[in-house]
């Protein structure tokens, strides 16, 4: 089975379901947007040979939804880009996937941000889709009758894998364009009748919490879940959320285009464990080999584009230094990468960030990086963003941090700067200060 039969599946058992509400209120049923599906995908039959792919700009709307099931459909391969993505770049993946013919079973090609390096192409089974799906439905209890909401772009993992579930389920979706302003993710929640759900990168939910406390709390038995991944939450945010919604399923996920859905941990569990991303899913698997992350499963992709397709990888070895503690719960150390080396001593920048988020007050962002040093090679740096009319405390900083970090791990500065470089969805953007 694959996703696009559930959708057909639920259009005819409950054509008068809202399927779909997109930000300017434009809304549609099942059964009226399956209609619609099949109709580009007639057009793209004409268009398309069978298992060639169409390139696509992406947008925050039911036309976009429905011209990716329709690729589906019709049996080619959906190539989801950013919206606004330079028509020179777009020509050149047009051209890469031109004169491709796929296996049978390929659905998606996504492109990765490429903060680890130059994006690639991945390719994802329509099996590797419906694993998703199942994982995701599973353990975070997708359900009908619940709503989620897409604030993400739909060719990033993150909000694409998010689609899946509520199609399993027959729930619904209200797709909405970004976070920028807060006010439209409470005006997203007032127009859903009954429960709803979303995905948000950590930088939204620290947001939420410094400047919406109050609207965010009051919306607690309306939140059923909420789903965090992309990027580490810190322990201070996870704890002040779960004061905030204390009913509310909170997820800290570890996922990845070329890995699927590997594992999650709900930390509304009164302990919020730092760094955890919980168990793995049914349908995935996880490993450490000298400390780094290894997944396997239905979820993982067929490959990279431009590689064989016909031999899918069995296993992913990630760049992620990780450990499980006893209880089978998987705890990510940081990136191999992203590792500085102070004289042979390890610190990850992550656990320097965690300590900042606990004790800088008024700190709105934060960024550990690798500086050079003549002796020791590298020493912590550590980039603060300061809410609005809060000056940064270097001597109040340094006593916090040294209460929580030992002394190899204490950054040698510590920096206020307008703005922490990110990438589109949300993750830090460690390659911005490789030089430094």
């Amino acid at each position: 089975m694959r996703i696009i039969d559930c959708l057909e599946r639920h259009a005819a058992a409950t054509p008068d379901k809202l399927f779909a509400t997109q930000s300017d209120g434009t809304s549609v049923t099942y059964g009226a947007f399956m209609a619609d599906v099949r109709r580009r995908a007639s057009v793209l039959s004409d268009e398309h040979r069978p298992h060639t792919a169409r390139v696509m700009r992406t947008s925050q709307t039911i036309s976009y939804l429905a011209d990716y099931f329709a690729c589906h459909l019709a049996d080619v391969v959906a190539v989801p880009v950013e919206h606004d993505l330079p028509a020179e770049k777009l020509a050149e993946i047009e051209c890469m996937v031109a004169d491709v013919t796929f296996p049978d079973e390929a659905a998606d090609v996504l492109f990765t941000t490429g903060t680890t390096g130059a994006p690639k192409g991945v390719v994802l089974s329509h099996r590797a889709l419906m694993a998703d799906a199942e994982n995701l439905a599973q353990t975070l209890g997708f359900h009908a009758n619940l709503t989620f909401i897409i604030n993400g772009p739909l060719n990033h993992f993150g909000s694409h894998s998010k689609v899946l579930p509520v199609v399993l389920t027959g729930g619904s979706l209200y797709v909405m364009e970004g976070m920028k302003r807060l006010d439209d993710f409470y005006c997203a929640i007032d127009h859903i009748e009954g429960h709803v759900a979303t995905f948000l990168v950590p930088a939204s939910i620290r947001m939420l919490v410094q400047f919406t406390a109050d609207r965010l709390a009051a919306n607690a038995t309306r939140i059923e879940m909420i789903e965090t991944g992309a990027a580490p939450i810190t322990q201070a945010d996870m704890r002040r959320m779960s004061e905030l919604l204390p009913a509310t399923r909170l997820f800290n996920t570890y996922a990845g285009s070329e890995s699927g859905v590997v594992c999650t941990y709900n930390y509304n569990d009164g302990q919020c464990l730092q760094g955890c991303v919980g168990r793995p899913y049914p349908l995935s698997h996880i490993e450490l080999r000298d400390g780094v992350v290894v997944c396997s499963g239905d979820g993982l992709m067929m490959g990279y584009l431009g590689q064989d397709l016909t031999s899918p990888p069995s296993e992913i070895v990630t760049s992620d230094l990780g450990r499980i503690d006893s209880e089978g719960r998987l705890f990510l150390i940081g990136r191999q990468s992203d590792i500085i080396n102070v004289g042979g001593m390890k610190v990850s920048p992550v656990e320097v960030e965690d300590a900042a988020a606990a004790v800088i007050e008024g700190l709105k962002d934060c960024i550990c990086i690798g500086q050079k040093h003549a002796v020791m090679g590298q020493v912590p740096k550590l980039l603060v963003v300061m809410a609005d009319g809060v000056a940064l405390d270097k001597k109040a900083a340094a006593r916090g941090l040294r209460a929580r970090l030992e002394s190899y791990k204490m950054p040698v500065d510590i920096e206020a700067v307008g703005s922490i470089a990110r990438t589109y969805n949300g993750k830090l953007d460690r390659k911005f200060y490789v030089n430094i």
